[in-house]
């Protein structure tokens, strides 16, 4: 897999990286933190980036990954909502790669499906059919700061018949629904410079 890199804020840009929406809502885009709590995240990579980046914008599987919290069905735990909105291909791109690939474990399409789209094993998922959204519970953060008890977030692409990540991000919620994003981090081959220009 590439390695990745936590990206750190260039200073003094000017980057409307996070659009407010109703409901607590927010649109991410791996250029500033997120500092606030939020119900909700859509995260995608800057089109900028996938111009810039045309490995990336040819090999990727998602236009954008929005995990939204919900009520879990323990009340003592958490859970979130995943919705992916694929690329062109993208979903094709994925099944390919489950049918091409070797599967000793056995596992059924739909089990590596959820291993891939949500970096957990599938037995507590509540994955739909056409595989566009996912309901994982997790355990409640003990605090914003809390990064141990989180959900992961891939923004990912097929290299070489394999699944590599381009951009991550580790999410945390709280009893009451509020998240916290953690360790969002980018493709090590691009970082941006305190102009907030994507340069290699």
């Amino acid at each position: 897999m590439t390695t990745t890199k936590t990206l750190a804020a260039a200073s003094g840009a000017a980057l409307l990286t996070l659009t407010a929406c109703s409901g607590g809502s927010v649109v991410y885009d791996f250029t500033e933190p997120v500092m606030d709590p939020v119900q909700s995240v859509e995260f995608h990579v800057p089109a900028e980036l996938v111009e810039l980046s045309e490995d990336y914008g040819e090999t990727r599987v998602f236009d954008s990954i929005t995990v939204g919290s919900v009520e879990a069905e323990d009340p003592s735990r958490c859970a979130v909502e995943y919705r992916f909105e694929y690329a062109d291909g993208g979903l094709d791109r994925v099944l390919a790669y489950i049918e091409a690939t070797t599967n000793a474990g056995g596992s059924s399409e739909a089990e590596r499906m959820a291993r891939i789209l949500t970096d957990r094993e599938p037995d507590s998922i509540e994955l739909s059919e056409d595989y566009t959204s996912a309901v994982v519970p997790l355990q409640c953060a003990v605090s914003p700061t809390d990064d141990e008890n989180t959900a992961s977030v891939n923004l990912t692409r097929i290299v070489d018949e394999d699944t590599d990540t381009f951009a991550s991000a580790e999410i945390a919620a709280m009893q009451g629904g509020d998240l916290f994003v953690h360790e969002p981090e980018i493709d090590d081959d691009w970082q941006l410079d305190s102009n907030g220009n994507w340069i290699q």
